[in-house]
């Protein structure tokens, strides 16, 4: 297979109101390859006048177009036929994801493509079994039932380290729950997203419930935010982003559901699988080069297997090889840009000056071949307190955080000691220690005994603190409930 052979020579279109076009400024943008900083394609480059226009084929969609005349059924049937579009070009879509955001080619194609797969085919389940409820009324002879409706018009801002997986599973629960969208696929990462718009369009979706717009999130995510013609704004990303979309969504008070960033703690105490929690506490780090936004990124170490624990912990990540996503031989991809690899780098220079204790990597790669691309060594620093910065901030990269403790209420009070709450893991032989840990961390995903979620359509997690806004999970954070209430007696009259 020959990756750039998927990979179309004329720069790649916005797709508004079913319809391939470049943008009002013709302006382009380089796509690059983070594994050797080459540009093997081009994009075009959105601006206002293009969301602009997104924004009312959305709208116009939603309100007057066949879409929301459809029942449960025919979105079902659509997403099914988008999810078998994608099956049949699965190779295409992963070969282009490892090329646009560095990954191993054989986690984008058996588990993150995958899992975008799986995220068509829940959607199109979840579209058919929307229910309601009915709820007891204590007093009188009333009838109460609620009802999900959709939300409207939705803007979805994507992340950069997962576009394909992440950008699928959303955007089909947002058509399953019968809204429009428009598409913001980061600039660092656009290729998957402007790809998929032609399974969209394949699939027959009408003109306008599917959108995606690239261009600067000042420009178009913050467009989103302030129409009043966008119901609600959907984003992934970092918790200052966060802000300022919550800042300006005040204008038109729209919904919104950001899934923010995480600094998770993964507590290992002694009475465990000792090589399996070695294993699992490197993945949890290193899984795409910890470009992951539950992570763990902070291990909560049993101070009496310590030092046994770090020196296996350092024999394994030193097993790992780094380079081309392509080669199987590799497992640490590339970082995403140079400008974010330099930013990891920074954090590995304060960790040195703030005192912490090097195990292993901090290093920069010699061999010409990762030179040429963003790459960083997994690292990891022990003896790591609170008031270390590389114990409190998101780094988003393979670089570990070692703190011990002795005891389980220490272990709880160091998993809560960020201003973070999105993921976090305990690892424990003792059920009923587990369930205790488990109840004292602030986060809204915790694993036991394993690290990242193996249900992500099923059972998405919500973000704690300040790793998120919006307690609804799933399809029904893109859908707003009504409650209707029925006087089922004759002749009633209001009191007094």
């Amino acid at each position: 297979m020959n990756p750039y052979d998927y990979v179309q020579k004329e720069p790649y279109k916005l797709y508004i109101n079913g319809e391939f076009v470049p943008s009002e400024s013709g302006e382009t943008f380089d796509i690059i390859n983070p594994a050797n900083n080459q540009v093997f394609a081009q994009g075009y480059k959105g601006g206002v006048a293009d969301v602009n226009k997104a924004i009312a084929a959305a709208r116009e969609a939603f309100d007057h177009g066949p879409w929301g005349k459809m029942n449960n059924y025919q979105r079902s049937q659509l997403l099914l036929k988008a999810r078998d579009i994608l099956a049949r070009r699965l190779e295409e879509f992963a070969a282009l994801e490892t090329l646009d955001c560095g990954k191993i080619y054989g986690s984008a194609l058996y588990y993150e493509a995958v899992k975008g797969l799986d995220g068509f085919e829940f959607s199109a389940a979840k579209a058919r079994c929307l229910e309601g409820k009915v709820i007891p009324v204590g007093t009188g002879s009333y009838f109460n039932f609620v009802m999900w409706h959709p939300l409207g018009v939705v803007g979805e801002i994507l992340p950069w380290n997962g576009p394909l997986m992440m950008g699928s599973f959303k955007v089909a629960s947002i058509l399953a729950a019968g809204n429009t969208v428009i598409i913001k696929p980061s600039s660092w990462a656009s290729l998957s997203m402007l790809a998929l718009a032609s399974v969209f369009d394949e699939a027959g979706f009408p003109p306008g419930v599917v959108n995606v717009v690239t261009g600067p999130g000042g420009v178009i995510g913050s467009a989103l935010v302030d129409s009043p013609l966008v119901d609600m704004v959907s984003m992934t990303g970092g918790t200052e982003t966060g802000r300022e979309v919550i800042k300006h969504s005040a204008a038109t008070i729209k919904d919104l559901a950001l899934e923010l960033g995480g600094k998770s703690p993964n507590i290992v105490f002694p009475d465990v699988d000792f090589e399996a929690a070695v294993k699992w506490a490197c993945f949890g780090f290193t899984l795409s080069a910890g470009q992951v936004c539950v992570a763990g990124t902070r291990l909560i170490l049993h101070d009496s297997i310590y030092e046994k624990f770090l020196a296996a912990l350092k024999a394994e990540c030193e097993s790992m090889k780094a380079g081309d996503g392509f080669d199987p031989a590799n497992n640490i991809p590339a970082i995403i840009t140079r400008e974010h690899a330099d930013s990891i780098w920074r954090y590995i220079e304060k960790g040195k000056a703030q005192g912490a204790r090097l195990v292993t990597g901090g290093v920069p790669y010699a061999e010409p071949e990762l030179v040429k691309g963003n790459y960083v060594p997994p690292t990891i620093f022990a003896d790591v307190t609170p008031e270390m910065t590389i114990f409190q901030e998101e780094i988003f990269g393979p670089v570990l955080s070692v703190t011990p403790f002795k005891t389980e209420a220490e272990a709880i009070e160091l998993a809560n000691a960020t201003k973070f709450g999105l993921a976090g893991a305990v690892f424990t032989r003792d059920v009923a220690r587990a369930l205790r840990v488990v109840e004292g961390i602030r986060g809204g995903q915790i694993y036991v005994n394993t690290y990242f979620s193996k249900a992500i359509n099923e059972s998405p997690g919500t973000g704690w603190k300040e790793s998120g806004l919006g307690v609804v999970s799933g399809i029904h954070k893109y859908m707003i409930p009504k409650t209707v209430f029925v006087d089922l007696a004759d002749r009633t009259m209001p009191p007094g």
